[in-house]
């Protein structure tokens, strides 16, 4: 493959990227997918793989697919796409002609770039939100979404083992918005804010043994203070994921029982 290509999960769109970095800084920057093999995209659902070859057909003139023999099939296929639409040569733009300028210009002053902030995931909720079987993955996901202060990626990967960050990322657009309606909106937190929500997990260089709770704060004053003073950056921002309810809800559909085991 000629380019690196990042996925959006949300409506399995696509680009390109001439490097690895430039791909890993556009999926940290939107929440998207990067696919540098078959083996990245073989952990899609029936349902998304026939989507996203959907998508990856179209520009080649492919007709779409139902859906697949197999998983390892449906990745391998859509690999084939996107390594075609890579090479593919650029369509060359017709150059404008150069306005007329004057003799001497004078020199722009160069102006601070802003930091830009990452945008997240966005997936706008449903009419209606539908139970999960109590006990699932999708069950999981709904109680940590759904608490005040959200999940982190860290926090998701451990709960979902063994479930990688595509996966991951699948699971809160597909499943918890195409098939259980609901919504999910990103927030961008430090360490010290991940630790005031109780997500050991997501602290990245902040350090702290205690339950915020039972911190008064005065010693929460002080904890920040040590931690700025040993090496925490508070600049560095991680992806806290929420849960959205449609307009009327009150809390999550509870989930329903778990299925019983074959009478013996």
């Amino acid at each position: 493959m000629t380019a690196f290509a990042t996925l959006d999960p949300t409506c399995w769109t696509f680009a390109f990227h001439p490097s690895l970095a430039d791909a890993e800084a556009a999926a940290d920057a939107k929440d998207h997918l990067i696919a540098q093999s078959p083996e990245c995209l073989s952990g899609l659902t029936a349902a998304e793989g026939a989507a996203l070859f959907a998508a990856t057909a179209a520009p080649l003139g492919i007709a779409p697919v139902k859906r697949f023999a197999s998983r390892d099939v449906a990745a391998r296929r859509i690999w084939e796409n996107l390594v075609a639409l890579s090479a593919a040569p650029a369509v060359p733009e017709a150059a404008a002609e150069p306005a007329p300028q004057p003799a001497v210009q004078p020199k722009a002053k160069a102006q601070p770039s802003a930091q830009k902030t990452p945008r997240g995931m966005t997936v706008a909720p449903k009419a209606e939100a539908r139970a999960c079987r109590a006990g699932t993955k999708q069950a999981i996901l709904v109680d940590l979404l759904s608490r005040p202060g959200g999940a982190s990626m860290a926090e998701l990967r451990t709960a979902l083992a063994p479930w990688q960050d595509s996966t991951i990322k699948s699971g809160l657009s597909w499943d918890m918005g195409h098939q259980k309606g609901y919504g999910i909106r990103t927030t961008h937190e430090n360490g010290y804010q991940r630790w005031l929500a109780t997500d050991y997990e997501g602290m990245g260089t902040f350090r702290a043994d205690s339950h915020p709770d039972d911190v008064s704060e005065a010693d929460k004053a002080a904890l920040l203070a040590d931690n700025l003073a040993n090496g925490y950056n508070p600049a560095e921002l991680f992806a806290v994921y929420h849960l959205v309810l449609p307009e009327g809800m009150k809390a999550p559909v509870p989930h329903t029982g778990m299925m019983m085991e074959a009478a013996e």
